[in-house]
């Protein structure tokens, strides 16, 4: 599993920006001994003898039960870790039994060379994903637990887990909100901020609900994107679109700033209820959300939620 080296401008509270300026989160004594990483029953137990990195968490909380989980794994010298199978637990306290373990994987952000723009871009390469299942509400200690021959890191971070209703929540109905609409190059740099602009803004939302395909939209602002991770997300819906096509599902990117003013998102972001972005949402033929991701997203793992509903 190796480290990337970022460059300065890509330092440790780079990341953390990127990851929707969530927290570098505390990683707890750097000095633990002892543990192979096999039978542990409590965090503190994954950390003993573990090397200590920080965990970023992509989303600003999750829900109860199932769902996917994304976060960066980073070293105390500001390298992000790639590859490799993470193994994931979660825990009430560091003390308590662990929940687990989910394994993760690693996704690469790999549309850009495809689609060439001028958003800013984060300075990630890519992120791990891992579908967890958190039995109730609360603060939550998750772990990550990433080996490399004879090296075990261990990072931990707090995640806000909530039984309330949440913005775009999978298995709820999407809301059937009209959203602009332009064809022409022209009119789509009017409620675009990407450059080139692209061309996911050829049909509404409301009208997309109604004709029986399913719907990948994303809800993003790739030139005011505060952790510069909108214009990746972005590209890798367009790889999608353009692999897909719009004869056998919608794709629309809602840009949250057309106006390209942040005091001023656009009335359909504030109607889902949404406080943060990127947000990708995919949605079956009857207007049913099946899929939620917040932050960071890949081509691949968007078919793959898409593929059950062509």
């Amino acid at each position: 599993m190796p480290a990337r080296r970022l460059s300065r401008l890509s330092s440790s509270i780079a990341i953390c920006l990127a990851f929707l300026l969530a927290a570098c989160g505390d990683g707890g004594d750097q000095n633990g001994t002892g543990s192979n990483g096999g039978g542990e029953s409590s965090i503190a137990q994954l950390k003993e003898g573990a090397t200590v990195v920080s965990l970023i968490p992509a989303q600003s909380q999750l829900p109860v039960g199932p769902g996917p989980f994304s976060f960066g794994l980073v070293t105390s010298d500001g390298d992000l870790l790639e590859g490799g199978s993470p193994q994931v637990f979660l825990a009430t306290d560091e003390t308590s039994r662990v929940v687990g373990p989910f394994t993760a994987s690693f996704h690469r952000f790999t549309a850009f060379e495809r689609f060439p723009n001028s958003a800013p871009r984060t300075a990630l390469t890519g992120f791990y994903s891992v579908d967890v299942d958190v039995p109730g509400p609360g603060n939550w200690l998750f772990a990550g637990v990433a080996e490399q021959g004879a090296t075990r890191s261990v990072g931990t971070a707090l995640v806000t887990v909530s039984d309330g209703p949440q913005a775009g929540q999978v298995g709820t109905e999407a809301l059937a909100t009209a959203t602009p609409v332009a064809t022409t190059d022209g009119g789509r740099r009017k409620i675009c901020t990407r450059e080139p602009p692209d061309a996911m803004h050829y049909i509404s939302l409301d009208d997309a609900l109604q004709n029986g395909k399913p719907t990948v939209v994303n809800f993003g602002t790739p030139l005011l994107c505060t952790s510069r991770m909108c214009g990746p997300v972005v590209d890798e819906q367009l790889a999608v679109f353009e692999d897909v096509g719009p004869d056998r599902a919608n794709f629309i990117h809602v840009e949250v700033y057309p106006e390209r003013d942040q005091e001023r998102p656009a009335p359909v972001f504030l109607e889902w209820g949404f406080d943060t972005e990127p947000i990708t949402l995919v949605i079956d033929g009857e207007g049913m959300i099946r899929s939620r991701f917040e932050g960071p997203v890949t081509a691949d793992q968007i078919q793959a939620a898409l593929d059950p509903l062509l």
